[in-house]
């Protein structure tokens, strides 16, 4: 009878290990299923349609705009590259125009993130606008078409 006992054990461990590893790999495959549905809820997060247009800005904050640029846009927000890094949360006031459009837009919002861009030594910074701007929207969607 004290062998069966040894040998039930082994047996018991092994299985207990087994169940252990089912767990594990239950609980890494859950994980990454977690970590896409999070990673597809960040890009989803959008209100609005962001447009590539790659426009010149006429003026940043009351200063001649330098060859800063517009990289994307939408109807509450830009991405912009800029000469400085302006601080997180300040005010920012873009002026531009847009392609195929004779209109000067004048924004203001605030600064969400910044970056260095590695093509010229400048700055990326993520722009939220303190109002939705419905015009910018319709022109870019006609001018997609």
């Amino acid at each position: 009878m004290g062998d069966q006992k040894k040998n039930k054990n082994p047996a018991g461990l092994e299985d207990s290990v087994e169940i252990v590893r089912g767990k594990t790999r239950k609980y890494l495959l859950n994980q990454e299923i977690l970590a896409k549905l999070e990673q597809k809820r960040k890009i989803q997060r959008r209100r609005a349609r962001r447009y590539n247009i790659n426009a010149e800005l006429i003026e940043t904050n009351g200063n001649p705009g330098n060859g800063s640029k517009i990289i994307d846009l939408s109807m509450n927000g830009a991405k912009v590259e800029v000469p400085f890094s302006p601080p997180f949360m300040s005010q920012i006031v873009l002026k531009f125009s847009l392609p195929e459009s004779e209109k000067i837009f004048y924004v203001v919002g605030r600064v969400i993130w910044s970056r260095m861009s590695l093509q010229r030594g400048w700055y990326e910074v993520g722009v939220q606008f303190y109002q939705n701007h419905w015009e910018i929207d319709q022109l870019l969607r006609l001018q997609t078409r």
